[in-house]
């Protein structure tokens, strides 16, 4: 998980673990305290238009996918994501070819509007 800082007008984001940290997406959690975060990950679900997992971020989260809908393993899936809720950011997602591990890096640029 990425966390931009509220309220800081640098484009640097402090990169957080406290998602690991007990309850931190439950009722009481990150999500509901921050305004503006990334979540990035290998997600083992299909990411295609009109994905499950997809409706959960959104419903569940308040996030939209901002990676692209292309291969992102070399089985051609499309497994490895990036969900944000960043309003007043542009975020991009690129995905960079790899031939070191199986699924490819996906490359985030964010900056402000």
């Amino acid at each position: 998980m990425v966390q931009l800082p509220d309220g800081d007008n640098s484009p640097t984001c402090k990169a957080t673990s406290r998602f690991t940290e007990g309850n931190t997406f439950g009722s009481k959690g990150l999500y509901r305290r921050e305004r503006k975060y990334l979540i990035l990950g290998d997600f083992n679900h299909e990411l295609k238009l009109g994905s499950p997992l997809e409706s959960f971020m959104l419903q569940s989260f308040g996030t939209r996918l901002f990676s692209p809908r292309e291969s992102t393993t070399n089985a051609r899936t499309v497994i490895d994501g990036v969900f944000g809720r960043i309003e007043d950011y542009n975020v991009e997602v690129f995905i960079y070819e790899s031939y070191a591990s199986h699924h490819k890096p996906l490359v985030i640029r964010v900056h402000e509007l």
